[in-house]
């Protein structure tokens, strides 16, 4: 039976959503067959995403304590050493109770991420959230997060063996938000190319992590798209321990605008520093580690088991790689939601040289195709 190119678009976009959708940089919406992929596919166009928050029209008071600041390079030095190291935000004193718990809790005056102290939750804060942070803390304590600043990865995308397009992460310099330094980690997508004149697919995300807790702050994804335009902005309030989501999306014609408003658990990642978090971990065949993923205002569990190492060819290379498989759940459902495999290099840097996921119809596979190394922090 002959597969027009239309027929295999249809199937490509449906298996893309299906699973890695919810977790490969958040935005894998590579709905694009191309069996004619030149260098020029990996010539990213820069898109600003501070265009997000002018286009979602937002108050000014709501992203002020969410701006990015740039900051020098001696400041970046200075955030890093052990006397001038930031010290954890403070917690928010919330309402208790009985008046045990409020005078244990007036003694607070900041909370230790890997401490987790009565009375610092709001009166109605969801008690799931509190058993997930009695499970994530031990991801944190083992976590040691490698951080390359310029570190450049450039992978290409394919869906049953043809490449489909290309993805391109990076480490950008430690900036400001509000009084604490973040890492700031930036995604882009491209569709390939040849089929262009298909579906062009234009996106760009970014994530902003605190240094000291390495926790999300804020995280903007801008999708410029032949079939729609989306804008999605989402801030995460750790001292109110509230996610703020605005988000607009053009789709035929159509538009569909909506803010949130949702409580979070104190440990958690968004769908792409997950990717930064993972390389922190020992990975030592039959580790695992679970953490929570807050999407768009949602929870998802993120169970990540160390399967062991193994050769590996990448781009033509044989490399020793340690073999990880996620598996995705949502709170309050039994049914597994997808598995998908990720490969980090089996050294000090634990670089990502691989991941695979499998579809209704064949894997959506992701292979390193270049590598820029950056300056990890301690050289600084």
């Amino acid at each position: 039976m002959k597969i027009n190119g239309s027929d295999r678009l249809k199937g490509v976009t449906t298996a893309l959503n299906s699973k890695i959708k919810i977790f490969i940089l958040s935005s894998l919406y590579l709905s694009v067959l191309s069996s004619c992929a030149t260098k020029k596919d990996t010539d990213f166009m820069e898109i600003d995403s501070e265009a997000v928050e002018t286009n979602l029209k937002l108050d000014e008071k709501k992203l002020k304590r969410f701006a990015v600041k740039n900051i020098s390079e001696p400041q970046i030095k200075e955030t890093f050493t052990k006397k001038n190291k930031p010290s954890i935000p403070a917690a928010k004193k919330f309402k208790s109770k009985n008046t045990s718990e409020r005078s244990k809790k007036s003694k607070v005056k900041r909370i230790d991420h890997l401490k987790l102290v009565k009375g610092l939750y709001p009166i109605d804060y969801p008690e799931a959230f509190k058993n997930y942070d009695k499970k994530s803390k031990k991801a944190w304590g083992l976590s040691r997060p490698k951080i390359f600043l310029g570190e450049k990865f450039t992978f290409k995308v394919a869906y049953l063996g043809i490449t489909a397009g290309h993805i391109q992460m990076e480490t950008l310099p430690v900036v400001e938000i509000g009084e604490e330094r973040a890492y700031h980690f930036k995604a882009r997508m491209r569709s390939a190319r040849y089929y262009s004149y298909i579906y062009k697919l234009d996106d760009s995300l970014e994530s902003f992590t605190s240094v000291n807790d390495f926790i999300p702050m804020k995280y903007v994804l801008l999708q410029r798209e032949s079939g729609q335009k989306v804008d999605d902005l989402q801030l995460f309030d750790r001292g109110e321990l509230k996610t703020y989501h605005f988000y607009k999306r053009l789709k035929k014609g159509k538009r569909k605008e909506h803010e949130i408003e949702r409580p979070i658990p104190r440990f958690f990642q968004d769908s792409y520093s997950a990717l930064h978090f993972v390389r922190g971990f020992p990975m030592e065949k039959g580790d695992k580690y679970e953490f929570p993923i807050v999407t768009r205002g949602k929870i998802w569990i993120l169970k990540i088991k160390v399967e062991g190492k193994e050769t590996i060819d990448v781009n033509g290379k044989e490399i020793k790689a340690i073999r990880l498989n996620a598996e995705t759940h949502f709170p309050g459902v039994l049914e597994k939601k997808g598995d998908i495999l990720f490969w980090y290099s089996a050294d000090e840097q634990k670089r990502l040289l691989k991941f695979k996921a499998h579809v209704k119809i064949g894997a959506v596979e992701g292979e390193l195709v270049d590598y820029v190394p950056g300056k990890e922090i301690e050289a600084l």
